[in-house]
């Protein structure tokens, strides 16, 4: 049958490809996993498919649908960790997905043969609007990426919802026919589908091979073929640091590149483009850079609450204050404040027994 070896290829394809994401060290640890288990499950689910077309063995036809509902929500996890500061997701958002999946399992156990298509048919729709929603996101969002990563960013993403969109579509066609005509019809037109599915599913792989084909290069190698900065990048630059530091605007939680640029007359590209081209990093951590120090000063020089200096330096979220610190300072605020004022803990205390005597 002509559909099986595109099926057995994808699957080669895909484990291809969780090997070079596992290497992609630049990029989140979390979202690497959550990418590689979205891999590894097409992976799986397609041998599946090959297995039960190939032999005519439904020995894993059980299994199938639970490892299938759990492709999309791995895979918009770690697009969506991509836009978080720390390069962890929260813990609500896991709970939810988790919570999204299980509730695709017990459907799935029911003893009716068209629950496990159903499942995978809302769990794969569901995830799909949450993709379609990262792609109206603007480049600054995707703190750790490259801004020059982006466009192939979007490629990725648009790949990933245009495989979900058609594996909906499959479903939803070989439910319809098992419904109506029995699941002799429904797996012949699945049979049929194969191709289809292939097709659907090399190019999401495709796609995902030309970003992180792209993100997974030496670090030496990006250099010599990115541009150096040019005298116009530091220039710039020059004027955002004196910006930053006259009029402290690092400390607006709500600051972004746009605005940015419109306080120096640029475009927000360039301001984007000179902070990575000159420092290597993206603008999210060149601002956060400038937080820290902020904090660490008040930190050292007054006797204000851990959560108030958070606040004052321009953070909004405890885990974002004390991943950044620690990854810049190398310690706590905590740490830090003791091991530059160690009496200040024992003051403060001192200080609040007499209010309270």
């Amino acid at each position: 049958m002509t559909s099986i070896p595109v099926v057995w290829l994808i699957s080669i394809f895909a484990l291809l490809i969780t090997v070079i994401v596992g290497r992609l060290v630049r990029m989140p640890m979390f979202a690497r996993l959550c990418f590689c288990f979205g891999l590894i499950s097409i992976s799986v689910v397609t041998g599946f498919v090959g297995v039960r077309f190939q032999f005519n063995d439904p020995a894993f036809i059980i299994l199938q649908p639970y490892l299938a509902v759990t492709i999309a929500p791995a895979l918009w996890l770690g697009f969506h960790t991509l836009t978080t500061q720390n390069g962890i997701p929260g813990t609500g958002i896991v709970q939810g997905l988790a919570g999204i999946v299980v509730a695709a399992w017990v459907l799935i156990a029911l003893p009716y043969p068209w629950t496990a298509t159903a499942s995978v048919i809302l769990v794969n729709t569901l995830l799909s609007v949450r993709l379609a929603g990262l792609l109206r996101l603007p480049a600054e969002r995707f703190v750790h990426l490259a801004p020059q990563a982006f466009p192939k960013l979007r490629i990725a993403l648009c790949g990933s919802l245009a495989f979900l969109v058609l594996l909906i579509v499959i479903d939803i066609s070989v439910l319809g026919t098992f419904l109506a005509a029995g699941e002799a019809r429904a797996m012949a037109l699945l049979s049929d589908a194969a191709v289809m599915g292939g097709i659907a599913i090399s190019l999401g792989v495709a796609a995902g091979l030309s970003l992180l084909l792209g993100a997974g290069r030496p670090i030496e190698d990006q250099a010599q073929i990115e541009a150096r900065p040019l005298d116009e990048d530091r220039a710039v630059l020059d004027r955002l640091d004196a910006l930053m530091k006259q009029a402290t605007l690092f400390r607006d939680p709500e600051l972004t590149v746009a605005r940015l640029g419109r306080r120096l007359g640029v475009p927000a590209r360039s301001v984007s483009s000179a902070v990575n081209r000159v420092t290597g990093e993206n603008t999210s951590r060149y601002i956060n850079a400038l937080r820290v120090q902020h904090a660490a000063h008040l930190l050292e020089s007054s006797n204000l609450p851990v959560t108030d200096v958070m606040l004052e330096a321009g953070f909004i979220s405890k885990s974002s204050f004390n991943t950044e610190f620690r990854r810049i300072i190398g310690k706590t605020p905590s740490e830090h404040r003791k091991s530059h004022n160690p009496g200040t803990s024992t003051v403060r205390k001192h200080a609040s027994e007499r209010s309270n005597s």
